[in-house]
């Protein structure tokens, strides 16, 4: 059996999401207010994705330790001192994900032959781009006012997973109908992650495809 080594770093980066989406759904299901469970989750998540970044990526582990340091401050001060720091938090999560999506699809893109590691990365890229599109979706619903169908206005902690729902059927294009935008700023970002979701996938898709038709041409 292959052993994954530094080189397949994707895998941990994938293993941590799968871990976020589905413990988050567990603690929606069968927990209530459990706000600080959820925090600590993404927190370890987060924290385990960051096992995969190669060591001499200096700058991208020094990005996200500080951008742990401020998610950690703000949603601990939000949960205990009662002073709402939530858009400090997801500000910081957001900037930490899109900057693993930046490295990921960096990696994915420029990677010389077609290898596991490289479609798992671009799994995580797609998962990432659904995480994304997660926080700009909470920012707006702490921002305007019932700007979803479907979503009441609650802690963000609480309406994670729901917003996790959303984004991917979104990203997906499956569009149930059971949670809408309302506002024109949540139904740009809507058809914009749509379209992100279809191209995406029709570009890598290819690119994949033909890279490893040239690699096995060589």
């Amino acid at each position: 059996m292959k052993l994954v080594t530094k080189d397949d770093n994707f895998f941990f980066l994938l293993g941590s999401l799968l871990v976020l989406f589905f413990l988050s759904a567990v603690v929606h299901q069968f927990k209530d207010d459990a706000q600080s469970y959820v925090l600590a989750l993404l927190v370890l998540c987060m924290s385990t994705s960051i096992v995969g970044v190669h060591r001499k990526q200096t700058f991208y582990r020094s990005w996200y330790a500080v951008m742990l340091v401020v998610i950690v401050t703000s949603g601990t001060i939000t949960l205990f001192e009662n002073k709402d720091l939530s858009l400090v938090t997801m500000s910081a999560m957001l900037c930490f994900v899109l900057a693993q999506t930046y490295s990921a699809l960096k990696q994915v893109v420029m990677a010389k032959k077609v290898t596991l590691n490289q479609i798992v990365g671009s799994i995580c890229v797609y998962l990432l781009f659904g995480l994304s599109f997660t926080f700009i979706y909470l920012i707006q619903l702490e921002l305007f006012v019932d700007p979803f169908n479907g979503i009441s206005h609650k802690p963000w902690l609480d309406n994670l997973f729901e917003v996790i729902y959303f984004s991917f059927i979104t990203l997906t294009t499956v569009g149930y109908g059971d949670i809408s935008p309302t506002l024109a700023i949540p139904k740009f970002f809507v058809f914009l992650e749509s379209i992100t979701g279809s191209f995406y996938l029709a570009i890598m898709v290819a690119s994949l495809v033909s890279s490893h038709l040239a690699q096995k041409n060589e």
